[in-house]
């Protein structure tokens, strides 16, 4: 009876009693968010594993059931063999010492699955789009696995680019049974607009994202190309396979929302000291405007974003009325200066000396010292709009704090509906459509096991809040029925052991060449500069508080 109650939600309909399966992991859309310098490669790793997981049990369960299937049908004189030897075995375990060493035997047999390593780290770069149907062909068939949305060069949709009619990427549209791989996306669409796309199962339309001829080069995606346009049909035919799929969840879309964020102190420093290395690992550092804030259409980043901030931190400050650079009533007109402020800088650093004018932004980051390299780069990270460069980087400050209180403010509406639907009754605590999780970089990396653990059991709903992440044991092998939680651990402690290899024969130059004494000591000179303190301060209070809330 335990076991059942655990398996499945028991529902009394008349004088009869019928189960009702658990909900599906795959009822869900997962948006997987980063940003350069903050999540790159781990957010691509993460969804391979995701993917090499569920395509692991799905082999070893097909072959369980083959062995099962061959022992139905095994003959009768080795059926009968097999059960005297059964009573035999249950004969010598009534003897102390037989049944102890039984135990030992049987132990690990409680874990019928596990993370197979020889499978694991397969390379699926080649396709942006993979279906996670048994058959593809059929869209009613079986999903085994999520279909698979952006790969390890390419983000779902565009990047750092939104449409001007919408405000946000065009095409934009989640779908249940699918996870998407996206680098920072222009998220300013109003509300209800950013809903639609993201739990009213609708894509959004608009013109299309800047052709091949404005890319650069680099390791980053920037959402911008002549296959884009491709991209886009091929999503329309993964919809369509996943509709057909879901036809009884039409209207009741769901979406898992994973954030990537880091401190921005961190993140800027970690900015200058990865693009300033000689030779530069991008290319888009020997073209880029780095003080170029506009987008084509002649708006600011910081236009579309500053409303957007200064909602979320009024909200803060209503709960911290102590700190008075939040206060509601001067925040937009400082933050508006703050920016102007960021601007002018830029402008005094780059090609304002006659022997600079004709050398480019990686020339200026090797020809000024280490205080205005850092606070150049510091500039064209918070505030630069990404053109100049064709959307290779550049405004993900901006961009993370704005999708940080867009995310929490879609959240907040969802469990909203969630409690007119269910009329009050969940106490405060009902779970909307849209669940987020924030991820710290910065402790990802100290703590990598317990956050891919959490990682997991988000994507995998393989636990609840009062799960110890730090602890392999768990009260039931069954409360996991779909994906084991003695796999998720197998498979988080492997992936764990393999960013250790990977960081000890690392040479990226954040990673040994600079102490944390010096970069504390640029951190706090940035927390002090007049003209970059403020903004990354208050990101730094929204990224605090998102963390704290997920």
């Amino acid at each position: 009876a335990k076991l059942l109650q655990q398996q499945y939600a028991i529902v009394a309909v008349g004088r009869n009693r019928k189960p009702r399966a658990r909900a599906n992991y795959h009822d869900y859309a997962v948006f997987i968010v980063h940003y350069h310098k903050t999540g790159y490669v781990l957010s691509r790793e993460l969804k391979n594993l995701v993917n090499d997981l569920e395509m692991m049990m799905y082999e070893q369960r097909k072959k369980r059931k083959g062995q099962r299937n061959r022992k139905d049908h095994a003959p009768k004189e080795e059926k009968n063999v097999r059960s005297l030897q059964q009573r035999l075995q249950q004969q010598r375990q009534h003897q102390p010492e037989q049944r102890k060493k039984s135990n030992r035997q049987e132990q690990p047999q409680h874990h019928q699955y596990h993370f197979d390593k020889e499978v694991s780290r397969r390379s699926r770069h080649a396709h942006f789009e993979e279906s996670g149907l048994l058959n593809p062909a059929i869209p009613t068939s079986t999903r085994i696995r999520f279909d698979q949305i952006g790969n390890w060069v390419r983000s779902a949709f565009p990047v750092r680019w939104h449409d001007k009619q919408t405000s946000c990427p065009t095409g934009l549209g989640l779908r249940p049974g699918a996870m998407y791989i996206q680098e920072s996306p222009d998220l300013f669409c109003d509300d209800d607009i950013l809903k639609k796309a993201f739990v009213g199962g609708a894509d959004l339309a608009g013109s299309d994202p800047p052709t091949e001829s404005t890319a650069v080069g680099g390791t980053s995606d920037g959402g911008v190309g002549g296959k884009n346009a491709k991209r886009h049909d091929g999503r329309r035919h993964l919809r369509h396979v996943t509709e057909s799929n879901d036809e009884d969840k039409k209207g009741k879309k769901k979406v898992k929302i994973i954030h990537f964020v880091r401190n921005p102190f961190d993140m800027v420093v970690s900015n200058y000291l990865y693009h300033s290395q000689d030779p530069t690992p991008e290319k888009w550092v020997h073209v880029d405007d780095p003080c170029q804030n506009l987008y084509k259409n002649g708006k600011s980043l910081a236009s579309h974003v500053i409303p957007t901030l200064v909602s979320g931190l009024e909200l803060h400050s209503a709960k911290n009325i102590t700190n008075s650079s939040l206060h509601p009533s001067s925040l937009q007109e400082t933050m508006q200066k703050n920016l102007a402020d960021i601007a002018s800088l830029c402008r005094s650093l780059y090609r304002s000396d006659p022997s600079l004018l004709n050398k480019t932004f990686y020339e200026h980051l090797l020809h000024h010292d280490k205080w205005n390299g850092l606070r150049l780069s510091s500039a064209q990270m918070i505030a630069a709009s990404s053109v100049a460069n064709g959307h290779k980087a550049g405004g993900d400050v901006l961009r993370m704090a704005n999708n940080i209180v867009r995310f929490e403010r879609l959240k907040e509406q969802s469990k909203k509906a969630e409690r007119r639907r269910s009329g009050g009754g969940g106490g405060g605590k009902e779970e909307g459509d849209v669940r987020v999780l924030t991820v710290s970089m910065d402790d990802f990396i100290k703590n990598a096991t317990t956050n891919i653990m959490k990682f997991m059991d988000f994507v995998f709903d393989s636990g609840d809040g009062g799960i110890d992440y730090d602890s392999q044991e768990e009260d039931d092998y069954y409360s996991n029925p779909i994906i084991p939680r003695n796999v998720l651990w197998e498979a988080a402690k492997y992936q764990d052991e393999y960013y250790a290899t990977k960081h000890k024969k690392s040479h990226h130059i954040t990673a040994q060449s600079k102490s944390s004494e010096k970069k504390d000591e640029w951190k706090a000179l940035l927390r002090n500069s007049p003209e970059l303190g403020p903004i990354l301060s208050q990101t730094e209070v929204l990224v605090s508080k998102a963390l704290l809330i997920g």
